[in-house]
C-alpha cells in the first residue's frame, strides 16, 4: 500500500505532439510511472505549478516544441521543488544544452537514447538525480550566468561559507551524493543535509544540481 501511494504521487508530464509514436512511449511509460501527454505546453506548466504535492517531471519534446520557446517559458515560471524538467529528443550537437542547465533543466534525453534509457532517467530525476553529462555541467558552469537581483549589491554570495560547506560544496560539484559524502567526512549524512541546506541559503540556489554549478565557477 505504502509503495502504491508513493507512486500515485509521482507523474510524468510529457508535452509532445499527439501522435502514434508519443501514445506508444507514453504507455510504456506509464507502466512504471503514471504519465500525461500534452500537446499544449501552457497546459502542462500550469498543471505542475498548480500541484506542489506531486512529484512531477517535465518531459518536453524539442522536435515538437521550439526550443526558445521552451527556455523563455522555462524562465519565466516559478516551479515549485517537487517538478523536474528534462527535454527529449535533444541533438547531439545541439549548442542550446549549456544554457537550458542553466534555465533550470535537470535532464537531456537525445535523439538516438533508447526509450528504456529514458524511462531510467526519469525516473532518477524523480529520485532527485540530474540526467545530464558531466561534460555539459562543467560547461555551463563556466559561461556567463544571468545575476540575480537579490545579489545586486552587497558581498558576493558564499563570502561567509564555512571551510566544511566549502568542502561539502566541493564534494557536490564532483557528483557525490548524501551519502559518500557522509562517508568521507566522517559525519551523519542528517549533518550532510543540514549543511547542504545552509550552503543553499548563503549562495541563493534552490537546489543540488544549481549549487553545483555555482560551485564550479565560484569555489
Amino acid at each position: 500500500m505504502a509503495e502504491q501511494e508513493q507512486l500515485d504521487h509521482r507523474r510524468v508530464h510529457l508535452v509532445a505532439r499527439n501522435s502514434i509514436q508519443s501514445r506508444c512511449f507514453l504507455d510504456m511509460l506509464g507502466r512504471h510511472i503514471p504519465a500525461t501527454l500534452h500537446d499544449e505546453l501552457d497546459d502542462a506548466l500550469s498543471l505542475v505549478c498548480l500541484d506542489a504535492e506531486t512529484r512531477a517531471a517535465l518531459l518536453i519534446d524539442v522536435s515538437y516544441v521550439e526550443i526558445d520557446r521552451v527556455l523563455d517559458d522555462l524562465a519565466a515560471t516559478h516551479f515549485p521543488p517537487t517538478t523536474y524538467t528534462a527535454l527529449l529528443n535533444v541533438a547531439r550537437d545541439a549548442d542550446w544544452s549549456t544554457e537550458s542547465v542553466t534555465h533550470g533543466v535537470r535532464g537531456l534525453f537525445y535523439e538516438d537514447d533508447s526509450v528504456e534509457l529514458v524511462i531510467r532517467g526519469v525516473q532518477a530525476l524523480l529520485d532527485g538525480a540530474v540526467w545530464i553529462s558531466r561534460k555539459t555541467l562543467l560547461q555551463a558552469a563556466v559561461q556567463p550566468h544571468r545575476e540575480r537581483s537579490s545579489n545586486n549589491g552587497g558581498g558576493h554570495p558564499g563570502d561567509d561559507l564555512t571551510r566544511r560547506e566549502k568542502e561539502i560544496l566541493g564534494l557536490i560539484c564532483v557528483g557525490a551524493t548524501n551519502q559518500e559524502i557522509a562517508d568521507k567526512l566522517f559525519i551523519s549524512t542528517n549533518t550532510v543535509k543540514t549543511h547542504i541546506y545552509k550552503i543553499y541559503k548563503k549562495i541563493d540556489v534552490p537546489n543540488r544540481m544549481q549549487a553545483a554549478l555555482w560551485g564550479a565557477k565560484n569555489l
